[in-house]
């Protein structure tokens, strides 16, 4: 690779990173993460429907995941921690929910537990991208 194209790949990947400090990070926002929770709802009832029982669940944490990933790859304000704690929330809820409700053979119940943390998950990232800045 040329001199020049080496510099424009390390700042690329800088400012992917590290945004400069003068760029304004705004917080996630609401409306499009609710339309991504909404579509992980809708996938996943269908995959509950048809007796999907690994594929509903991994569709709807991919979904989730990579929402968050790119909410923070555009610089939202506190995505790195927000990741991290929606995350922490998210696997927290999950193992309260699976822990408290009882096993069954229907589907339902465990698209229930996964709509809960889904929920949290998204709802923990936006409240954290939305506390002040120091």
């Amino acid at each position: 690779m040329s001199g020049e194209r080496v510099k424009r790949f390390k700042r690329d990947v800088q400012r992917f990173f590290w945004l400069p400090p003068d760029v304004s990070r705004p917080p996630a926002p609401l409306w499009p993460t609710v339309r991504v929770w909404l579509f992980c709802l809708a996938v996943g009832a269908l995959c509950a429907a048809l007796g999907w029982e690994e594929e509903g669940p991994f569709v709807m944490m991919t979904v989730v995941l990579l929402s968050l990933l790119d909410d923070v790859s555009e610089g939202v304000r506190h995505g790195r921690p927000a990741f991290v704690a929606a995350l922490a929330c998210g696997w927290g809820v999950n193992m309260l929910a699976r822990a408290s409700v009882p096993s069954s053979d229907s589907l339902w119940g465990e698209y229930g537990v996964d709509a809960l943390w889904t929920l949290v998950a998204m709802a923990t990232f936006v409240a954290v991208s939305r506390l002040p800045r120091r």
